[in-house]
């Protein structure tokens, strides 16, 4: 009997824990519990993909000079950063390293590591530019490096061909090293000099001069350059002329006889 008894009482606990667990709210699964029992994890976010400038200029040209240039006045994070921390990118001119070698002692080995580096930040823009970007850049003039306000360039633009001016410089575009944003190179075929560091034409450097004015006779009316111009000169010139073709003409019919 006491065996029964108990045996009820058991079922009856039972009974009672299953009416309570049926009534007992449902609990969502959280989101990564979802993920772990379905093995799936969602993506993640993909870093911003940046471009290795020491690696660029190392495998696609003979930028050693330049490159060496950036390294010894740490500017090679400075560019970095301004490509990739800022929203407004950075385009940088590289000369070869015959432009460098173009340019005599003692050009650069006089500048202090301050005025190096100034020089290697002028010969970039803090901005990204495509080549079809240089044609409304042209219309800008002075162009202000990333060296600052003191430092500024001109840049021409011609039927596709760039040009890039300074003071005792004129370098010109020769290639496309890396353009995509937000950092464009570009390769030039001189080192830019600015008359902030140069107060004088460097030995190597090329002034900038200004293209003789072409003139243009107008039409029906023969300019200098077109007028026939006579070998005998003056009066006395055009007497000795006459004399002489006399001359030939008798000697010519007595050939002729």
């Amino acid at each position: 009997m006491k065996c029964a008894v108990a045996l009820l009482a058991a079922v009856m606990v039972c009974v009672s824990a299953l009416h309570a667990g049926a009534h007992r709210p449902l609990v969502k699964p959280s989101h990564a519990t979802t993920l772990q029992m379905t093995g799936t994890l969602p993506p993640t976010p993909q870093a911003k993909r940046t471009a290795n400038l020491t690696a660029i200029l190392t495998l696609d040209g003979p930028f050693r000079t330049f490159l060496g240039y950036l390294q010894q006045t740490n500017l090679v994070e400075v560019f970095q950063s301004q490509a990739y921390l800022t929203d407004q990118g950075i385009t940088i001119f590289v000369p070869v390293d015959r432009a460098f070698a173009a340019v005599k002692p003692p050009g650069l080995s006089d500048l202090s590591v301050q005025q190096l580096k100034n020089l290697m930040m002028y010969h970039s823009l803090p901005k990204h530019y495509e080549l079809a970007d240089f044609e409304r850049l042209s219309q800008t003039r002075p162009v202000t490096t990333l060296a600052g306000g003191l430092y500024t360039v001109n840049v021409t633009y011609d039927a596709g061909t760039v040009h890039v001016h300074s003071t005792w410089a004129h370098a010109k575009i020769v290639g496309s090293v890396s353009v995509d944003a937000p950092m464009a190179i570009y390769e030039l075929d001189r080192v830019l000099l600015p008359d902030t560091l140069f107060h004088a034409q460097p030995p190597g450097g090329e002034p900038l001069t200004e293209p003789d004015p072409v003139v243009t006779a107008q039409y029906g009316t023969p300019g200098v350059a077109d007028a026939p111009v006579s070998a005998c000169g003056d009066d006395d010139g055009r007497v000795a002329c006459y004399a002489a073709a006399a001359a030939l003409g008798a000697v010519m019919a007595l050939v002729a006889l």
